[in-house]
């Protein structure tokens, strides 16, 4: 299953060192639940443009129970804490192939 979650911060929050810090939690998620999630890529939008969004995390997980493990991972929890906060726009989008 995959889950793609793309957001927008408040303008002046998002920076290199943001973008690393949600980078390094992502990771660690990813070795801290090695089951449920398969891979994790954090990118950061190439195009500053008002209508872009700033940040997208795409994950590969094994089911959907895996993402309800992975929504509320203490990890997942810390970095939502410090970044839900400053989004201001969210959306996230899940399928299977």
């Amino acid at each position: 299953m995959t889950h793609m979650v793309f957001m927008k911060f408040e303008a002046g929050f998002f920076s290199q060192a943001v973008f690393q810090e949600i980078a390094d939690g992502f990771c660690k998620l990813q070795e801290a639940m090695p089951q449920e999630i398969v891979s994790v890529q954090v990118l950061e939008n190439c195009i500053a443009r008002e209508s872009n969004m700033d940040l997208l995390i795409q994950m590969e997980l094994r089911d959907a129970a895996a993402l309800d493990q992975y929504l509320r991972h203490p990890i997942h929890l810390e970095i939502g804490r410090i970044m839900n906060p400053h989004i201001v726009q969210r959306c996230s989008f899940d399928y299977t192939t």
